[in-house]
This record gives C-alpha cells, sequence and structure tokens, in this order.
C-alpha cells in the first residue's frame, strides 16, 4: 500500500511539472492569455489534480470578451488544458466542456476560436491526443450556432460526419472499393476479425508497414488459417494506382477507394482500422505494431 501511494503521488508531482513546464516552455515564444493554473498541493491524486485542472482551468477567461482571442496563444492554453483530460474523469470532463460551450455559445467568434484550437489539440496530427467525444461537443455546438456562416462549417461538418460513422465501439460502416482487376468490391463486416491499412503504394511508412506485417511468421499464420483479414485500400486513388499492388499478398484484399474518406475518419497515412468479428470498430488510425497486437490478443482469447 506505502509503494502504491508513493507512485501515485511520484505521478502526481510529474503531472503536475509537465503541465507546469509546458506552459514555461511556450512563454519564450507566446504571452499567454492567462496564467496558467496549478493544481493545490493537497490534492494529492493525479485524477484528482486533473479534475481539478479541468474544472478551473479558464477561471481567468473573458469569455464575454466580443474580440478575437491571438490564436496562437489560445492554442497553446487549450494545448494544456487537454493535457489532464488523459486522467481526469469524463463525468468532470463533461460537465467543464458543456459549461464553457454554454458560454461559448453567446460569443461565435471566440466560439470559432475555440473550435479550431479544439481541433489542434484533439483532432489534427499534431494533437498529443485523440478525444472524439470531447470534439464532437465542439463540432456540435458550432455547427448549431446560427451566428455562424455555413460557409464556416462546411469542413467541420465534414468532420462530425467521419467521426461519427467510425466511432471506437460502433458497427464499421460499409463501402464500396474496385479491385486492380477493375471488379467492383465491398467490405461490410464479416464476421472475420479484420485489419484494413488505410494507404498507398508509394508511401514510405506504408510499405514498412506492409513488410511487418508479411514478414511477421506469427501473424501471417493467423492471416493463413482464416483468423485475421487483411486489406488494403486506397483511398482516393490516382490514375496507375492498380499496378502498384501486384506485390500485395494474394490472401490480402486490395483495392482503391473514391468515397471512404467521405464516410471514414482517416487522419493519417497510413492508418490502420481493426474490426472484431462483431462488426464493431475495436480501435482507428493506430499504428501496425498496435493493429498486430490486437490481432495476437484474438488468438490468445480463441
Amino acid at each position: 500500500m506505502i509503494k502504491k501511494s508513493l507512485r501515485r503521488i511520484a505521478l502526481a508531482a510529474a503531472f503536475a511539472f509537465t503541465i507546469f513546464s509546458q506552459a514555461q516552455a511556450e512563454v519564450i515564444e507566446i504571452d499567454p492569455l492567462f496564467e496558467y493554473p496549478v493544481a493545490p498541493e493537497e490534492i494529492i491524486s493525479l485524477s484528482d489534480k486533473s479534475n481539478w485542472l479541468i474544472q478551473h482551468f479558464w477561471d481567468k477567461m473573458d469569455f464575454k470578451k466580443k474580440d478575437a482571442v491571438n490564436q496562437s496563444a489560445l492554442n497553446d492554453a487549450f494545448r494544456v488544458y487537454t493535457l489532464p483530460m488523459q486522467w481526469a474523469d469524463k463525468a468532470e470532463v463533461d460537465k467543464a466542456v458543456d459549461s464553457m460551450l454554454a458560454q461559448l455559445q453567446k460569443n461565435p467568434t471566440l466560439l470559432l476560436q475555440f473550435t479550431k484550437a479544439a481541433e489542434e489539440s484533439l483532432y489534427g496530427q499534431r494533437a498529443k491526443i485523440w478525444i472524439d467525444e470531447v470534439y464532437i461537443k465542439y463540432l456540435e455546438a458550432f455547427l448549431k450556432n446560427k451566428k455562424i456562416s455555413d460557409a464556416r462549417k462546411q469542413r467541420y461538418r465534414r468532420q462530425l460526419n467521419q467521426i461519427q460513422n467510425s466511432m471506437t465501439g460502433s458497427i464499421a460502416p460499409s463501402f464500396e472499393f474496385t479491385t486492380p482487376t477493375g471488379n467492383p468490391g465491398r467490405f461490410d463486416p464479416i464476421g472475420v476479425f479484420t485489419i484494413i491499412e488505410f494507404g498507398d503504394p508509394d508511401c514510405d511508412d506504408c510499405r514498412h508497414a506492409k513488410l511487418k506485417m508479411e514478414t511477421d511468421m506469427k501473424f501471417t499464420s493467423l492471416v493463413d488459417r482464416g483468423l485475421v483479414n487483411v486489406m488494403f485500400i486506397i483511398p482516393d486513388p490516382v490514375d496507375g494506382w492498380q499496378t502498384k499492388l501486384g506485390s500485395y499478398p494474394s490472401n490480402w484484399v486490395v483495392g482503391g477507394s473514391d468515397n471512404v474518406s467521405d464516410i471514414l475518419d482517416i487522419r493519417s497515412t497510413p492508418s490502420f482500422y481493426v474490426i472484431g468479428k462483431d462488426g464493431k470498430i475495436i480501435a482507428k488510425n493506430i499504428s501496425v505494431e498496435q493493429a498486430k497486437a490486437l490481432a495476437f490478443q484474438q488468438e490468445t482469447a480463441q
């Protein structure tokens, strides 16, 4: 018990130092919107410190201010704000975000800026963490605000549609594709554990991922025995893509899809989706190593 308590204290201290040091490091380049708060020392546990920061981070922010704030400074503040979401209670995060958005609805200028900051910290390529459930709250609040033009909403409406179609734990949507021979194909959850790689044959990381799968004897055994179904799909393929798939294993399903990027949330190249036998999305936008690890877990569970 003593070791566990010391470990919690060490984690909490490390967490507080991380938040503080990251904020201080950025001050050199960006004037902060306000002084970032630090959780009281008497709060010991990591989750309690995180909850406190989520609740009080924006106490010094003037949400009634009509003028735009410095977007870079807001992005920095929002990034620091989202870090404790990893350890905070979900109910506390939901309550804090809902309270913030209620204030932002009255200020469309700030709502737009906060939505951009949320995209940067919770959705974009440079985000430290991806939290779809939280980002969706900002998207929905932004899209329902009648004072914001429809032109500004289009890209966020597309993002919301993609994310909602592919939430972890939900049934994977179907999509159509074309095989290298020109035959039509269609992905439907098929009752088999499935790994889908969305990538580009010319992408170095995609070639490395292919190599890591086809040279792993344990993994290829799962595929050969029909325990794992592997697909390689090129989103929005360009002319000549068919000739680039000749070297892919014959027991993989390969093809190109003109519409899958409109349906699914694909944020990187390559991007891996893992679909369970029940058709539900187990994980998305993960690495090849993570996808393989989930496949090995599947074998152990059988």
